[in-house]
């Protein structure tokens, strides 16, 4: 990720790209256009304003133009997720009382793929952390491993409609990687990721499903797949459980 002078840089290049005024982006993200100059001049941008700032040149600069690695994705960036995710009413999950203790969960690098699969990165970056109280996890998402191993993460296409659609987000526990129950999980496989359903037959094999019924498609594992479960979904910031 770039810094200094040089996302400064970065910055002008793309307004230059985009055709926007200085004024526009200042509007836009509700600054005095002097901000938008030292983002310019020194490239000192809160990190609440960077994300967006990327989302908003996406259709000009890729993540290459920002010193990223070139499979981020930033379909929705960390402040618009962190800003507009709401927990569920209480009335929808019972009476949640109000607490300072809250725990923070990565939003990762890394994308699931329903369709044909995503890259697997080298190295799993936290792009941003998205707070979620304590008590509402434990109310809400057990069972669940433990809160060091939960993530966020993206979903990419639309196989797994109506469950979850393209570009949602999912909460993955990453230790939760044994296939017990009829669940949704992140499987690695030739090197890239799917988000597909899970479940064991009577006869001991092992089913790979969509949940679109107009691209169903059911795979046996019968061991030669070379596969490995990364997590389970345990949330869908749509509101629904998995």
């Amino acid at each position: 990720m770039l810094t200094g002078e040089k996302l400064g840089e970065a910055i002008s290049l793309a307004i230059e790209k985009k055709g926007v005024s200085k004024k526009a982006i200042a509007e836009r993200f509700g600054v005095k256009p002097p901000s938008v100059q030292d983002w310019i001049k020194r490239g000192t941008i809160s990190k609440d304003k960077l994300f967006d700032l990327i989302d908003y040149f996406s259709d000009v600069c890729g993540n290459d133009h920002w010193g990223l690695s070139g499979n981020s994705v930033y379909k929705i960036s960390p402040v618009q997720i962190a800003g507009t995710l709401q927990e569920p009413s209480p009335q929808a999950y019972g009476n949640i009382t109000t607490s300072t203790q809250s725990i923070k969960i990565p939003l990762l690098n890394v994308t699931a793929s329903m369709g044909n699969g995503s890259d697997v990165l080298l190295d799993e970056l936290a792009l941003e952390t998205i707070s979620i109280h304590q008590q509402w996890a434990d109310r809400v998402l057990r069972p669940y491993s433990n809160t060091k191993n939960l993530a966020f993460i993206h979903a990419i296409g639309d196989s797994m409609s109506p469950t979850f659609s393209d570009g949602d987000i999912l909460l993955v526990d990453t230790w939760d990687k044994s296939v017990t129950a009829d669940k949704i999980y992140v499987i690695e496989a030739h090197d890239r990721l799917f988000i597909k359903r899970v479940r064991q037959r009577i006869d001991g094999a092992f089913e790979i499903s969509s949940d679109n019924p107009a691209v169903k498609t059911v795979d046996v594992l019968n061991g030669d797949h070379q596969l490995k479960v990364k997590g389970r979904v345990v949330w869908v910031w749509n509101g629904k459980k998995i």
